[in-house]
């Protein structure tokens, strides 16, 4: 089911392109609606895209802490966590 909508998603905007050359005007540049409305999009993806970046991240010197499979067989998810104690390097032997 993933994979039909991955397919569907990028799809899409060649037939919404090859719709917009079947049905639009005889000139075929789009009406300054048209380019409002993309750019407005455009701008309100970037703005969505900087807001989730920026609600969803860690804070200065927190480290991201993996999912790991608790003592009961439970998945533990992954977290924002104290960075691990410096470890020394594994050589020859250890």
């Amino acid at each position: 089911m993933a994979a039909i909508v991955a397919v569907l998603l990028v799809l899409t905007p060649f037939g919404l392109y090859l719709l917009w050359r079947r049905v639009g005007p005889g000139t075929g540049e789009p009406s300054s609606g048209a380019v409002m409305a993309l750019l407005l999009g455009v701008g309100l993806m970037l703005g969505g895209a900087v807001w989730f970046g920026l609600s969803r991240s860690f804070d200065r010197g927190e480290a991201y802490v993996p999912a790991v499979l608790g003592p009961d067989g439970t998945v533990q998810q992954g977290h924002a966590g104290a960075p691990p104690a410096a470890r020394p390097p594994a050589g020859p032997g250890r």
